[in-house]
């Protein structure tokens, strides 16, 4: 049970504040018949309660890292500073302003969860203000008092959706399609009109009228930042063919491409770029208070937006939001200097990470049912290894430091409806479409683990002696055709030609090992259409992506390696490293087809050494 006593022991008010005024305090409980796991989604999503409780829309800008939030409500204009949201995962979560303008000099709130048997919970909302004089007093004497009234038909509603199950997008319903009321459209017709183009390029009717529904049904804050993935998810498209549409709905004028540069800590974008190339190398988040390189493989996202042309998309805001807006952090606390902060952390099963806002280095937390620790101690002599704990683990943190600290917990797990520069440079239409893109010259983005393919025709020489200049041009022309055909039908990309040779990209091996075997089937012997034959090599190891006359290129020691690999195999064989051979999916397939392979020795006189290698007579 808690009681307004007990906030303000928890939170005592400032003398720096309580020197402006008498502060006016209120507690409203409410008892809900959902629980907080349940609750606890639509409680961090603040700017979607405030809309619902019939809040004015706030307008944010960022200075020096800091959110100031500006609004007009009952004929007065309101001015302030965001102070840093923080928060407990399923248990509070709480913030403030410092006003410039408004009816306070300063107000705070916060939200507190406590479960109510196993199917209920109650939420405690605190609010306390400091006036800003006499009048202004007596205005939220009677203003936040009805504050408790909206806040209680909110949590009705919050009610209502949560037990009826949150309705999937619905394109089949009654209501007669139309673009909602309030979007800012400057020309629909595009959409229409595109559509026949669209259907040309191979996207199915089905799709594009699904993505185009969306569209229209959609609010802005929908439309900020259109991610694929999540898209497709919604409306259970393949993500592909997702992907490919609004690819060709750039070239057609209906959509833009953007490269989002992401704090690698809070996930917020810190600039956002309509071309690659002008991608600076490194970049700084002023509210996590920190600088990071840009060249990291979850340091940028790739997302669509609506073409101004067509509707114009302003992001609707009803509050800062901020636990909604970075839902991998499960805990973010300030602690005072010299204070100590302890706490049973609600998590479960997962791999996490300690961190203390401003520093890059991090402590991994590593959950499991098999360990028998109950306990988080982090202390100022404790060492930085992984720290084993059981589920919902008690934390303890020191500060020993003279000023604040604030500390963060976070998953570790990407976010996973990012597009990464790394997944989309794998896509051929995406190389095709956007051939002028490229990475600036002094930049190596680092793109993960890739499976490199090289093919080779063997015996070009004497080849091109025989069949003459001519004959052999159509002849490697036809070959390219063929074999670009063949890596796009396993999911891989052309990464570029050298001379009678193709460099490719996939990011699964097996799928590499299959295109390798289907074009050693087309480029056999016995196929008497056409007089090339090739010898392919494979590798998997991490890769950086690179500007190579003004186009996307790999490049590193895995690039290298695959090139290298070639010397081993010989016409209508297939050769691949020992990385390759140890893949699950590889080794499953390699036994399913009774495969017999060639083991040979293959040296490495730049690193001095020799690896064993497998080779594949197709």
């Amino acid at each position: 049970m808690i009681d307004l006593n007990t906030i303000l022991q928890k939170y005592p008010w400032e003398d720096s504040w309580k020197s402006k005024g008498k502060p006016i305090d209120n507690l409203w409980e409410f008892d809900l018949s959902v629980t907080r796991e349940e609750i606890w989604p639509y409680l961090i999503d603040t700017s979607s309660f405030n809309k619902r409780i019939g809040l004015p829309k706030f307008h944010y800008v960022e200075k020096d890292g800091k959110l100031i939030g500006k609004t007009k409500q009952a004929g007065f204009n309101l001015e302030w500073e965001e102070v840093p949201w923080e928060w407990e995962y399923l248990k509070e979560l709480g913030n403030a302003r410092i006003y410039s303008r408004g009816f306070a000099h300063y107000i705070r709130t916060k939200i507190i969860v406590e479960p109510l048997g196993e199917s209920r919970s109650k939420v405690y909302v605190y609010l306390g203000a400091i006036p800003r004089n006499f009048f202004t007093r007596k205005i939220l004497n009677i203003a936040l008092p009805r504050l408790k009234e909206s806040f209680q038909n909110g949590f009705q509603q919050l009610e209502t959706e949560i037990k009826r199950g949150k309705p999937k997008f619905n394109l089949n319903s009654s209501k007669e399609k139309t673009f909602i009321p309030d979007a800012q459209w400057i020309h629909p017709e595009k959409l229409e009109k595109q559509i026949p183009n669209l259907i040309q390029k191979g996207i199915s009717k089905d799709t594009i009228t699904k993505v185009f529904e969306w569209i229209k049904l959609s609010s802005d804050n929908d439309l900020d930042r259109i991610r694929i993935k999540q898209v497709s998810r919604i409306l259970d498209l393949d993500p592909d063919e997702v992907l490919y549409l609004f690819l060709q709905g750039c070239r057609l004028g209906i959509f833009t491409l953007s490269w989002d540069i992401v704090c690698p800590h809070c996930r917020g974008v810190r600039t956002s770029l309509t071309k690659l190339g002008d991608m600076p190398s490194k970049d700084q988040c002023d509210v996590c208070e920190i600088d990071f390189d840009t060249t990291g493989v979850n340091s940028i996202e790739v997302t669509f937006h609506i073409h101004p042309s067509v509707r114009i998309v302003e992001k609707q805001i009803y509050c800062a939001a901020e636990p909604a807006t970075k839902q991998h952090i499960l805990l973010t606390k300030k602690i005072g200097a010299r204070k100590s902060f302890s706490s049973n952390l609600l998590i479960g099963s997962g791999v996490y990470r300690l961190r203390k806002k401003g520093e890059k280095k991090y402590r991994l937390v590593d959950s499991k049912q098999s360990y028998h620790q109950t306990d988080i101690l982090w202390l100022p002599e404790t060492n930085e290894e992984e720290i084993k704990v059981s589920p919902k683990p008690n934390l303890v943190f020191e500060n020993e430091a003279e000023h604040d600290v604030t500390i963060v917990l976070e998953e570790r797990s990407e976010d996973q409806f990012s597009l990464r520069p790394t997944e989309i440079f794998d896509y051929q239409e995406f190389r095709d479409l956007f051939s002028e893109e490229a990475i600036a010259t002094n930049l190596q983005l680092d793109i993960g683990i890739k499976t490199i393919l090289f093919t080779d025709i063997v015996g070009s020489t004497k080849f091109y002696e025989t069949e003459g200049d001519h004959g052999a041009f159509l002849q490697v022309r036809e070959h390219f055709i063929k074999t670009n055909q063949i890596i796009q039908n396993f999911r891989g990309v052309v990464v570029k030609t050298i001379g009678d040779a193709v460099m490719a990209s996939f990011s699964s091996p097996l799928q590499a090992l299959k295109a390798a075997k289907e074009m050693q089937e087309w480029f056999h012997p016995e196929n008497k259409h056409t007089p090339v034959r090739i010898r392919i090599s494979i590798h998997t190891g991490n890769c950086l992506a690179v500007n190579l006359n003004s186009n996307i290129d790999y490049f590193g020691n895995t690039v290298n390696y695959t090139a290298k690999l070639q010397s081993v195999a010989n016409s209508g064989e297939i050769s691949f490293s020992e990385t390759i051979f140890r893949d699950k999916d590889i080794r499953d397939y390699l036994r399913q087809g009774e495969i017999k392979l060639r083991k040979v020795e293959f040296p490495l006189p730049w690193a001095n050494r020799t690896d064993f290698v497998y080779v594949w007579k197709v």
